[in-house]
């Protein structure tokens, strides 16, 4: 929100707008882009503008950026207002603004309320207000420290200040501005250009000053400033017109009129049509200059009150006298002098009065006619209007020659007249006043006098022709050099546009590669051949136009290519095997010449080389993939367009097919990795197993020989007792011993029985667990002991005794086998690593709820510990201590594997040297 707070008067019309994007979606965006654009697509920022502050609130701004952006926007419906002229709408909405700024202290804010102020008193003919809504300005953006603002209103009032007094004004501001626009932004650029064009062209220098404009007219449409780019076109016109160049003059006023009619403000047109209206009058096109004013009159209908308005009268009164109209004449300027009665424009009167009394003389009403001219008259000299003074006395002077007047009392209006207009600063006497005033002296006899009359009329003639031609001179000059400037503008352009396509060339170049870069991370991320095939074709048809593609991957023995992948317009094809000796097939020459090859611009592809099946396509890319020497495979694209590919799509293609040489090879390798993996796997169940069937043989074997000698213990027993019953009578005690001996050797046999029963019924469970791999419900307790039970044997051959610290109870439901088979290796992985050199060893296995979703299971050992860079390892594949000793490098990574992604949890190591390891296993009570 930074561009609230302080944002530039004039930014330009926005990078995201130029670039002809979409509608911004945001309102914040919305915001930004109606402030930019209010002059320069009003119509659409007044929509903005109402659109965020009816959605202000959603925003959930703290209470200053609200207010400010509330300020923004109704800044924007006030300037729109104006150049609508709904001026007392446009008042109502700058008071508002003015409140908010305030309320939230921003004098930036309030610098803009100020020169929209002065706008509002521009078009009011305030020009006291104006001066004063300036200087505020000035003051506000001084307390806020915006020095561009402050350069821009000084030159804003430098420039109003110059149509008050140019002398004064180029005295008070005289070393205050800079000279020159290098180094400004567009924004100062264009009020310095246009302040300049204006203090040269009150010096007569109109070379100078129509330089000054154009420049400015050009930095004002860049910066946003569309209402100084039609006053500008106007004072184009008014300065060509003074050149005598009325072609361009007129040319200007046009281009003016086109800009205020597409920008569809009122006032501006009417001031556009009225100006260009009066040059068509000067240059004699009197049915056009009509047409102009009476437009101008019927667009500002609905503003009587505005002072264009009240100048095209003027103007449409002087085309119709000059026509020879005089009641139309009469019926425009009586017009104007009612309107000017009622605005107070006493200027604005006096013309109308002026013109009147011209018409009824016209008119040979030559009693009102006195009467006008008489009542002007003493308005002029109140106004201290002196030039039209001498207009109307001589005016009076012809209405009493009209009316028969004694011939002294018209010479002496005559006189009066000349007199006055040799005594005005910087006014040329009309040549036609002299002479008439020579020929009423010399009617009086004194020639003399009409002979003196006669040669300061000839003089002034003679003077108005030199500067006549003087004029067209200059406006030959001006000519030559606005057509110099213009060529060497188009030159820059010219050099400009190559430039700018330069840096879009290199632009366009990195973000290819930016592009491609991102490209290449997600297709040699890839481990799966098939995927990296999906990721290929999706960025080649996003990059490329591409109707088919295909990859040709070598053979292990690399004699000939078979295609792994092909597509054409979404279906899949197969090609057969192409041998690398093929003569004809583009594919095998990439692999023998390793280099690609681009067919359609040069060469078009060999008919043999048709895939059987496909469409015949007239842009073809082939090329090898390759890492560094070895070559992979080979890729295409084909295009039915003719001369698809350019230097562009080949960089895109090349790089494509490195990304593509490298995730094949990759995926190649990681599929052998994969297949090499499983098989140590097997191996490790088979000897985990193998290791397990051995222990349970051997605690098989002592309950069974116990039993087995009990037995036949019992058999010889029972035979001598058979035969002693045979030879001699028994006693009582001797049946009551043999019972008690019999059932004796049967308890024995019953307790080895039951102790190779439950050893046979833990190894079924597990060898079950272990061979299916299903899910069940089992007790971790349970679970940790039948594992003790099956290595038995070998923790008691190596000395290690394995304690078991787990509490009953503890359900899990998952893969008990895949446990099982973890905590195996992680015993064997002790009872080899931890305790070499050792007779003797602890392990020690606790378990506890981790949360109310897991558990923690616990293997520690007292063993030697692991060195840090061993512990960083530990994991990886292949990596063993005992490499050649029997350690094949697998057994931690299948825990790994096995806990994170069949049984769903986490496993991992501490250890330090001398201090034993610990292996930690966090698992969900229910397996994913």
């Amino acid at each position: 929100m930074d561009w609230v707070r302080r944002p530039a008067l004039f930014p330009g019309r926005l990078a995201l707008a130029a670039a002809g994007a979409v509608a911004p979606s945001s309102l914040q965006e919305l915001a930004r882009r109606a402030w930019a654009e209010r002059q320069l697509d009003s119509r659409q920022a007044l929509s903005w503008a109402a659109t965020v502050l009816e959605g202000l609130p959603s925003l959930g701004l703290p209470a200053d950026e609200e207010r400010l952006l509330a300020a923004r926007m109704t800044l924007v419906r006030a300037e729109i207002h104006l150049q609508q002229l709904r001026l007392d709408e446009a008042q109502q909405e700058v008071l508002a603004a003015r409140a908010l700024f305030t309320a939230c202290d921003d004098d930036c804010g309030l610098a803009d309320v100020c020169w929209l102020d002065h706008l509002l008193a521009s078009d009011r003919g305030d020009t006291q207000g104006l001066r004063r809504a300036l200087l505020e300005a000035l003051a506000c953006a001084e307390r806020a420290g915006e020095p561009e603002r402050q350069l821009f209103l000084q030159i804003v009032l430098a420039r109003s200040d110059m149509f008050r007094d140019a002398g004064q004004a180029r005295q008070a501001w005289a070393g205050r501005l800079p000279e020159s626009i290098e180094g400004l932004s567009p924004m100062c650029a264009a009020a310095l250009a246009d302040f300049l064009g204006v203090r040269e062209g009150l010096l007569s220098h109109y070379s100078a000053s129509a330089a000054w404009f154009e420049q400015a007219f050009e930095l004002s449409l860049a910066s946003g400033q569309l209402r100084r780019a039609m006053a500008l076109a106007s004072n184009l016109g008014y300065t060509f017109t003074a050149a005598s160049d009325y072609a361009r003059a007129i040319d200007w006023l046009q281009r003016g009129l086109e800009l205020a009619r597409s920008a569809g403000w009122p006032g501006s047109i009417g001031l556009c049509l009225a100006q260009t209206g009066e040059a068509m009058r000067r240059v004699g096109q009197v049915e056009a200059a009509r047409d102009l004013l009476q437009e101008c009159l019927h667009t500002l209908a609905g503003h009587p009150d505005n002072r264009t308005l009240l100048l095209a009268l003027g103007y449409l009164g002087q085309v119709e006298l000059d026509s020879g109209h005089g009641p139309e004449a009469l019926a425009s300027f009586e017009t104007l002098v009612q309107r000017a009665l009622q605005v107070g424009s006493s200027d604005l009167r006096l013309d109308g009065e002026l013109g009147r009394a011209r018409c009824l003389l016209r008119l040979h009403k030559l009693e009102e006619a006195q009467a006008v001219a008489s009542a002007a008259l003493s308005l002029a000299r109140e106004l201290q209007q002196q030039a039209v003074e001498v207009e109307l006395l001589w005016l009076l002077a012809a209405i009493g020659r009209a009316g028969a007047a004694p011939a002294m009392e018209v010479l002496d209006g005559l006189q009066q007249a000349s007199a006055l207009a040799a005594v005005i600063e910087g006014y040329r006497p009309p040549p036609a006043l002299l002479e008439e005033t020579a020929e009423a002296l010399a009617a009086a006899g004194r020639h003399a006098e009409a002979y003196a009359s006669a040669r300061q009329a000839g003089q002034v003639r003679k003077d108005s022709l030199s500067d006549e031609a003087a004029k067209r001179a200059a406006a030959l000059h001006l000519h030559q050099r606005i057509e110099a400037l213009a060529a060497e503008r188009e030159h820059l352009q010219r050099l400009a546009e190559s430039e700018s396509a330069r840096v879009q060339a290199l632009e366009d170049a990195q973000q290819v590669l930016s592009h491609l870069s991102r490209v290449g991370q997600e297709i040699t991320a890839e481990l799966v051949a098939e995927r990296v095939f999906d990721s290929l074709e999706r960025h080649v048809h996003a990059m490329l136009h591409v109707a088919c593609m295909a990859i040709y991957l070598l053979d292990e023995a690399g004699t000939q290519l078979y295609c792994a992948f092909g597509v054409e317009e979404g279906q899949p094809f197969v090609d057969p095997p192409v041998p690398v000796d093929a003569a004809h097939s583009y594919c095998a020459r990439c692999v023998r010449e390793r280099c690609s090859f681009v067919l359609g611009v040069d060469e078009t592809p060999h008919e043999d080389a048709q895939v059987p099946g496909t469409s015949q396509m007239l842009s073809v890319m082939f090329a090898p993939l390759m890492i560094g020497e070895r070559v992979v495979g080979v890729m295409t694209v084909q295009s039915p367009r003719a001369a698809a590919y350019g230097q562009r799509e080949e960089l895109i293609f090349s790089s494509l097919c490195a990304y593509a040489a490298i995730a094949l090879d990759n995926a190649r390798a990681y599929q052998r990795l994969s297949e090499l993996q499983r098989h140590v796997m097997a191996q490790e169940k088979l000897a985990a197993l193998g290791a397990m069937v051995a222990g349970v043989a051997h605690e098989l074997n002592t309950p069974i020989g116990n039993s087995l000698l009990v037995a036949s213990a019992l058999l010889g027993d029972a035979r001598d007792f058979e035969g002693r019953v045979g030879r001699e009578a028994l006693r009582r005690s001797d049946w009551q011993q043999h019972a008690a001996r019999t059932r004796e050797g049967l308890e024995v046999i019953e307790r080895c029985m039951d102790t190779a029963a439950a050893l046979v019924r833990s190894f079924k469970q597990v060898a079950v667990d272990r061979s299916a791999e299903q899910r069940r419900r089992y007790e971790l307790l349970e679970l940790c002991q039948q594992v003790h039970q099956s290595l038995g044997l070998m923790l008691r051959r190596a000395g290690v005794q394995l304690e078991i610290a787990v509490p009953a109870g503890l359900l899990l439901h998952g893969y008990p086998g895949a446990l099982s088979q973890v905590l195996v290796i992680l015993i064997n992985n002790a009872v080899t690593h931890a305790f070499e050199g050792r007779d003797q060893g602890l392990l020690r296995m606790d378990a506890q709820l981790n949360g109310p979703q897991h558990v923690q299971l616990n293997l520690r050992d007292d063993g030697l510990g692991m060195e840090p860079a061993v512990l960083r390892r530990v994991f990886e594949p292949f990596f063993t201590t005992k490499f050649g000793k029997g350690g094949s490098g697998l057994g931690l990574s299948i825990c790994l594997n096995i806990v994170e992604t069949l049984l769903g949890g986490r496993i991992r190591v501490s250890s330090e040297p001398g201090q034993g390891s610990c292996f930690t296993l966090e698992l969900p009570l229910i397996a994913p």
